[in-house]
């Protein structure tokens, strides 16, 4: 909240301190419940915009989040390019001819393959704004209209396809300016914006300017999960410093924008999962809540695969003394190692993740890549049933769940990422984190996937769950992989808010690539 007290306080930020205590706002309702993630692009990817009907569908497209329990709902603006008419920043449209050839000058360095869906992102948003109509303006006052907290999310250092460099998602600012790109900086991540330079602070700070002077909203996220390599190789700690300076600034903006609106407009970040980790990007969330410059910390995985186990005990410990809500961000993925091939998560593995998030103190689920139109490709009525169900603690103890071992997809630069899978010995040993006891009396299932044996007749493993056997189900060969099951008493359920689980080879050494415990 602007009027906070402020924490770990230096001479160089005393005006800072002095416009924040002079920042007259309402009080702000909780940051609680479900929190959604809405992509620049989704929306025009499946909806097509008829004549004179750009407003009702995205009233319309609103409405289904709001059916489906949404709390607050993130419109996210931009990737490297606005999904409205900016004036600060090129739009996703600028340069293309909505009549032209699929070859034309704009289009020519992408795949053929993939024009033709470009295409039709790029003609809804051309039509929206054909049609007089601002979609974040839209967005916003339908959720208004439907009791939804709207706010907005931009992406702060987005890198699709930089491998290609004349694709036409790329800004020209981003092209013109290779200097401002890091250095030192291996493979997909190598040519994001350097934050080290005043330019770049200044593009992106032109944006924040533009959202918060011409959209009403309750909050602005600053997502740096797209991408958190914001300074070269080496320079994260020194770039930290600049980034928290210039976090000040942004700050000033939503006390201005606070005191214009009448409302309080809070701050949010999304960073890595582990503090450590964040800090070491130079995202040091845990000293922007002790000084006051942020409202909420979304702790999330980048993209490769959910997250059951995120340290949100952690979080919740080190933000102690602030005012700041947590929320726990889950992505749609689901990926046991890198090695493993990925999928969308179940309803069943989402419950699972949220009810963890909530059960270890965070205020909210947060959840990105969940699009209703794209994955996890859940029926509609499943979707909406999970979703509403993500609002509290108490309705996600009730759903089936399932927990699964993963890895941080996301780990400090230049140190080498400890993965818990695949996993190989003859005794193994594996905590999986179960959340809220389970309402149901019926048993649970644990299933490992293991490397196919060498001999043909090899025995199952044994295993125990706190010390207490679980017997063999089935065991089953798919793709090469032994998929084993056993069944886990409601006893052993309700015993620990952690599954201890012990795997015995009986022979061989066993190599273990995925462990789920569903209930």
């Amino acid at each position: 909240m602007c009027g906070r007290k402020l924490f770990g306080l230096g001479g160089s930020i005393v005006a800072l301190i002095l416009f924040l205590e002079a920042c007259a706002s309402q009080a702000a309702p909780p940051i609680q419940g479900l929190i959604f993630n809405e992509d620049c692009t989704n929306f025009f990817y499946h909806h097509p915009i008829s004549d004179g009907k750009a407003g009702e569908i995205i009233d319309r497209y609103v409405d289904m989040y709001a059916a489906a329990g949404v709390k607050t709902l993130l419109c996210n603006t931009n990737a490297q390019r606005t999904n409205y008419r900016s004036r600060v920043w090129d739009a996703f449209w600028d340069g293309y001819d909505p009549c032209g050839p699929d070859d034309q000058p704009f289009l020519r360095a992408m795949l053929r393959e993939r024009v033709s869906g470009y295409r039709k992102m790029l003609d809804n948003m051309w039509k929206v704004d054909q049609q007089g109509i601002d979609y974040p303006a839209r967005f916003i006052a339908r959720c208004r209209y439907r009791g939804i907290s709207p706010w907005i999310t931009l992406r702060m250092n987005d890198c699709h396809d930089m491998e290609n460099v004349d694709h036409p998602i790329h800004g020209t600012f981003w092209k013109n300016n290779p200097q401002f790109r890091v250095q030192g900086i291996s493979g997909h991540f190598s040519r994001c914006f350097d934050y080290a330079h005043p330019q770049v602070r200044d593009y992106f700070f032109s944006l924040i300017v533009e959202t918060l002077e011409r959209y009403d909203i309750d909050g602005l996220e600053l997502d740096f999960m797209r991408e958190p390599y914001l300074f070269s190789s080496g320079k994260q700690a020194e770039g930290g410093t600049l980034l928290t300076e210039w976090l000040r600034n942004v700050r000033k903006l939503t006390c201005e924008a606070t005191k214009k609106r009448g409302h309080t407009i809070r701050l949010g970040v999304r960073v890595p999962s582990c503090p450590e980790t964040a800090k070491a990007f130079g995202l040091d969330a845990i000293a922007w809540a002790q000084e006051g410059l942020i409202d909420l910390v979304v702790p999330s995985p980048r993209w490769a695969t959910i997250e059951f186990d995120m340290p949100l005990v952690r979080w919740r410990e080190l933000l102690a003394g602030t005012e700041v809500s947590l929320a726990g961000g889950l992505e749609v993925s689901y990926r046991p190692c890198p090695a493993c091939r990925p999928r969308c998560v179940t309803p069943t593995e989402a419950a699972g993740a949220a009810a963890n998030v909530l059960f270890q103190g965070a205020e909210a689920v947060y959840l990105f890549n969940y699009m209703q139109d794209g994955p996890p490709h859940w029926p509609m009525p499943v979707y909406q049933a999970t979703l509403s169900a993500m609002n509290s603690l108490e309705a996600l103890a009730k759903m089936p769940r399932c927990v699964a071992l993963t890895y941080r997809d996301i780990h400090p630069p230049n140190k080498k990422n400890q993965l818990p899978l695949p996993a190989t010995g003859k005794v193994l040993s594996f905590s999986l984190p179960r959340g809220p006891a389970p309402c149901a009396s019926s048993n649970g299932t644990l299933l490992l996937a293991c490397a196919a044996s060498q001999k043909a007749s090899a025995p199952a493993p044994t295993v125990r769950i706190h010390g207490k056997p679980c017997p063999l189900l089935k065991e089953e060969l798919r793709e090469g992989v032994r998929e084993i099951s056993y069944s886990i008493s409601p006893e052993v359920l309700r015993q620990d808010a952690f599954f201890r689980i012990q795997v015995f080879s009986n022979g061989e050494a066993l190599t273990v690539y995925r462990v789920e415990v569903s209930f």
